[in-house]
This record gives C-alpha cells, structure tokens and sequence, in this order.
C-alpha cells in the first residue's frame, strides 16, 4: 500500500476509522454536488460504497489526512478506463482553499504514471465549479473545453470541462 508525504498532507489508504470523517464529506451537499457521490443520500449507502470501494481499492483511493491535527480533510481517487486514470478528489468545506488538492496532485503524479502505468490522467469539473478548474490547471493539466452537459435534478443545466495531461507531456515537464 503506497503512502505519500508533501509539505501539509499525508496521502493513504483509507481506514475503517474514516468512515465517520468521509461519511460526513459524502453526505454534504455541496461536497459532492457535482460528484459521481451525489445520487449517496443515506448512512447506509454511505457505508456499503465505503466498504465496497473506499476500504477496497488502497492502490488508487487515498485520504488526504492534514499533518498539522492528523485530520482526514478529504479523498483523491483514481478511476481506470483505458490506460487513462480519471480523477475524483474531494475535500471537506473548512479545507477548501488552502491548495490540499493540488499539493496532493502534484504529489501522486508519479504514483499514477509510473506505478499505474497511465498514459494519461483526465480530472472534469463543472463549469459551476470554476475553482476545480484551476486546482487542475495547477497540477499541470491541460484545459480541453467543454466534454458533457446534465441537468441536475433542479433543472440547472452544467457543462463538464475537461482538463487532461499525457505522460509524455508530464515527463517534459518533469525533466525541464
């Protein structure tokens, strides 16, 4: 199980004792408004996706735990399609705008091309949510317009942009 140290965070597997810390995070509306974690309503469903995919998957799921009060603050993940490594990562409110979600990118970049084997890594946001956009653009990624659109069941219309960055484009700019 890899682990991964920056300036403010320690990036881990998940435990079964940040089942209450992510549960809060899943189970707030504005944390996964525009998450693939928006349709978990309950406790319950919380804790069956917590046991089946967080706990599951310590190879591309990770909690962000804070240095500074040891505090579990969010989650980064990884999902595969196609030799390309589809970013989710969410934080809880008080963490918002400090940089955890960069600083934690620019962190995993190597696990996820050299370890996993990616070709690429592809993060999407919506546009509702333009401050995700920069986070990706800090890591690196490559803005590539517009993707998808959804209604949310409010009938607000959002357009998913897509950022993505390639590995060869990733070792230029690592070897710069």
């Amino acid at each position: 199980m890899a682990q991964f140290e920056t300036q403010h965070l320690i990036i881990r597997p998940l435990r079964p004792t940040d089942h209450d810390a992510l549960q809060a995070m899943i189970l707030e509306p504005q944390v996964v408004a525009y998450l693939r974690y928006r349709s978990i309503q309950t406790p319950a469903q919380f804790t069956e996706v917590f046991k089946t995919h967080f706990l599951a998957d310590a190879k591309t799921v990770f909690g962000l735990e804070r240095k500074s009060d040891q505090r579990l603050i969010g989650f980064y993940e990884f999902h595969d399609e196609a030799n390309t490594g589809v970013l989710t990562y969410a934080l809880s409110p008080s963490a918002w705008g400090h940089g955890y979600v960069a600083e934690a990118g620019q962190a995993l970049m190597s696990y996820a091309f050299e370890t996993l084997h990616y070709d690429q890594l592809e993060a999407h946001y919506a546009s509702a949510n333009p401050r995700s956009g920069r986070v990706m653009a800090k890591m690196g990624m490559q803005d590539f317009g517009e993707m998808d659109t959804f209604t949310l069941d409010n009938g607000e219309l959002i357009h998913v942009m897509r950022y993505a960055l390639s590995k060869k484009t990733w070792l230029g700019t690592k070897s710069a």
